[in-house]
């Protein structure tokens, strides 16, 4: 198993206006969106890796993502790796509970581990097709 690079950061937020602004303020321009039923996200690289800001629109999923009265949280940490099924069978040998089977998301496949089993920090493993960044 080899982690390739840090992907992104993934950031839930309340208001994805003010959080848009702020990052462009800060220079950062947007490279991609990815949406499905329960949220939208943007991505704004800063070198390599991605600062993902997520709008949870499905009223459920928001509860549990962004608890009432924060603003915003670091939800996850994302690695690219060359394989995601010898990462879960590691991470399960260590006691870490990982989603499983793959989650497919435009053509990448990711899988979460459940961050009250990772030391407090939800991370999330991802592949891609081969020479695809």
């Amino acid at each position: 198993m080899r982690l390739v690079r840090i992907d992104h950061v993934g950031v839930v937020v309340g208001d994805l206006a003010a959080h848009v602004e702020q990052l462009e303020a800060l220079g950062l321009s947007l490279d991609r969106t990815n949406e499905n039923a329960e949220s939208f996200a943007a991505y704004y690289p800063c070198g390599d890796p991605s600062v993902e800001l997520i709008e949870v629109r499905d009223p459920d999923a928001r509860e549990r993502r962004l608890p009432r009265g924060e603003q915003a949280r670091i939800e996850h940490i994302a690695f690219e790796v060359d394989d995601l099924q010898e990462v879960r069978d590691l991470l399960r040998a260590r006691g870490v509970t990982v989603s499983w089977p793959p989650f497919p998301s435009g053509t990448a496949q990711m899988i979460w581990t459940e961050a009250e089993t990772s030391g407090g920090v939800q991370y999330q493993f991802l592949v891609r097709p081969e020479g695809e960044a």
